[in-house]
Formats: C-alpha cells, structure tokens, sequence
C-alpha cells in the first residue's frame, strides 16, 4: 500500500463523515417551508438554556469528533503550518455545523438549535486535539513499531469508550459512594457482561502484544476504567466488572504465554463467537418478523441516541478486532472486508425475527470502514 493510497483512503473517509453527519442531521429528510420563518430563525438563535439534555449534548459532540480528527487528516500534506490546518478544520467545522442547523429550519422533524453548533464545535476541538495527541505518541517513538500499532491502540480507545460512555464527567462524592454500591454493598452480577468484559480486555491483549510494556499498559486501561466509572455520570462499578477484569488480565497472560500464531487464532474466533452470540440474543423468535432498515444509521436515530451511539460502538469494537486479527492471519483485506460484511447482513437479517431487536444495514457496513480507515492510516497498518 503506497502513501496515495493512504491519501485516497482519508478522503474517502473524509467524504463519508461528512454525508453521514448530513444523513444524521436532516433525518427523515422530509423538508417544509416554515409558516413563520422569521420565527423559526428566532427559535434557533434564542435560546433560554444552552443544555437540551443529556442525549442531545453528547450526540452532538461525538458527531463532529470525527470530522475533527479527519478534517485534519485530510490537511496533512498541505503546506499549511500545523496550527493553521487545526484553524482552518475548526472555522469550516463550525461553519457546516451550521449550516446543518439553518436547513434543519425547514426540517419539521428536527428542532434547530444555535447551542447544537456549540457542542459540535466542542466535538472538532476534541477531534482535533485526539489527531494531534495520537501523531505525538507515534512521532516521539513510544511505542515500537508505532506506525504498525495505530489501529491496535485505537482499539483501546474504543475498550475505553464502552467502558466510560456516555463521557459525562462528574465531581460529587455521593456519586462515588452510589457508584461503589453495586460492587462493596449490594454486589450486583451479570454473568453475561462479565464474560464481554474479560473477553475484549483478552482481545485488546492480543492486539497489543508487540507494544512496549504491554502489561503496565493493560493494567493501566484496566486502572483507568474503574476509575472514570466513579466520576462518570450513569456509570457504576460492579462484581461484574471486577470479575471480568481479572478474568481478562488472567487470559492476556495466557495468550502472550502460547505461540502467537496460536493466540491470534484463538483470539480471532472468540471475537467472532462473541459478536455472533450477542447479535442473536435472546435466543427466541418472535411471533413475525419486523421490519428491515435499509438506509444505514437509520435505527440509530430511533429511540435513545445514548444507547444507540453505545451498541454501534460496540459494533465497531468486535467487528474490528475480528477483521485486525484476522488479518495478523494473512486473510485478504478484500476477501474479509467482504466475508465479514456479510456474515453481519446475515445475522442482522435474523434480527427481524427476535424481539426487541432492530434490524439494520449498517453492521454490515463497518468492515468497510475498517478497511478505510487502516489505508487511512498508513502502509503499516495492516502489518506486524
């Protein structure tokens, strides 16, 4: 993979964050010219409390964390001094933001809002500053073959994210006290959640086993997890997560005690097992079938954001640990792009016949990002 293929890659990328926040902005695209449009404009820029809950703030923040992160990608072989390229992704970031809400005016679905364009421009300015922190790390040689263990660590970021969503950071103590209950005084268990746990921590394991001091690092994400639980809003600390915990530094023990080969193969098809199982819950059929949601992200629109945002997380979590280990196998970055997208059409075409399930395209479509984004990310990316 030479380095225009890398640039091709981040453009593509670049061009699919930007349609797919229009898609998530304009949904379900049945536009209205308003009866008043003068006061639809003053309902968007007045607006008595800049927090519109919960949901609505933290969507709107990860929305544009991406844009931020590729935006700057997009810029790298630019001439433009480093601080010029974060100024000019962050004004045309807020810009589009922007815009987005002003069409949302005639969109009778959608409610625009001026403080919508203030935590997007939040979500540039982390994207910004997580693009930067990343090319640091790999730039100063932290890690040996650092160009080669991108992807892996990104996969951390995404073990962090299941563990810290939905990122609201709170300072009260009753909050720590509520959050150590379900683990000291009312010990509350999942063995299901226990298993996921220990499960990706093996996975994250495996994946970073040529990192320079792989096991401060586990240990350290594993320290950081428990932490940010008590001082995120909506988290809590479990026997669950205990267990699963030290279920999984046992078994990234194991793994790096066995052939590699060997530990790729095992990790490989347990993230696979594990990914299939969790899409087939709970087991039973129901009575008829349910619709099936063609247009991607569209189910993701539907019903809590924060949840949503969660289980598409966890999709891109599993289905790209299957897709990095297996390509440490020597698979075909085509051959399992394509197998692996499939595999996940399969499964979410059963899901119209489980309950409580929505069946949705865009499971099926995230071995393709995958694929973006490792060429996205250099020539080394795929390899050890």
């Amino acid at each position: 993979m030479n380095r225009g293929a890398s640039r091709s890659a981040v453009r593509w990328l670049t061009l699919l964050c930007v349609v797919l926040v229009t898609h998530g902005s304009l949904h379900p695209w049945r536009f209205e010219w308003p009866a008043w449009p003068g006061g639809a404009w003053a309902h968007m820029v007045y607006q008595s409390s800049w927090w519109t809950g919960l949901g609505d703030v933290v969507g709107n923040v990860v929305l544009f964390v991406p844009v931020g992160v590729l935006g700057l990608l997009a810029l790298d072989d630019t001439r433009l001094r480093p601080a010029l390229r974060g100024a000019l992704v962050l004004c045309s970031g807020v810009a589009f933001a922007f815009a987005l809400q002003v069409v949302q005016i005639f969109v009778p679905a959608r409610d625009a809002a001026l403080s919508d364009v203030v935590w997007n421009a939040l979500g540039l300015v982390i994207g910004l500053l997580l693009a930067r922190a990343a090319r640091s790390v790999t730039a100063r040689g932290a890690m040996r073959a650092g160009s080669a263990l991108r992807v892996p660590m990104l996969m951390v970021g995404l073990w962090l994210a299941l563990e810290w969503w939905p990122f609201v950071p709170t300072i009260d103590w009753q909050h720590v006290k509520d959050a150590l209950k379900p683990l000291l005084l009312a010990p509350r268990w999942n063995g299901w959640r226990a298993i996921e746990v220990a499960l990706s921590l093996a996975v994250v394991a495996q994946l970073v086993r040529d990192c320079a001091y792989r096991s401060v690092l586990l240990a350290g994400i594993v320290a950081l997890a428990a932490l940010g639980k008590l001082f995120i809003s909506g988290q809590s600390l479990s026997l669950s997560h205990a267990v699963g915990w030290v279920a999984g530094l046992l078994a990234a023990a194991a793994l790096w005690r066995i052939p590699e080969r060997r530990a790729v193969h095992l990790a490989v098809w347990l993230a696979l097992a594990w990914f299939t199982l969790d899409e087939l819950r709970p087991f039973t059929p129901a009575a008829s079938s349910r619709p099936f949601h063609w247009i991607p992200f569209v189910a993701l629109l539907e019903g809590s954001l924060i949840a949503n945002t969660a289980a598409l997380t966890w999709n891109l979590f599993w289905l790209g640990a299957v897709m990095l280990l297996a390509r440490q196998l020597g698979a075909r970055a085509g051959a399992l792009t394509l197998a692996l997208g499939l595999w996940a059409l399969l499964l979410e075409g059963a899901q119209t016949w489980l309950p409580g399930r929505v069946a949705d395209i865009t499971p099926a479509l995230l071995p393709a990002f995958w694929w973006l984004l490792v060429r996205a990310l250099g020539p080394a990316a795929w390899h050890r």
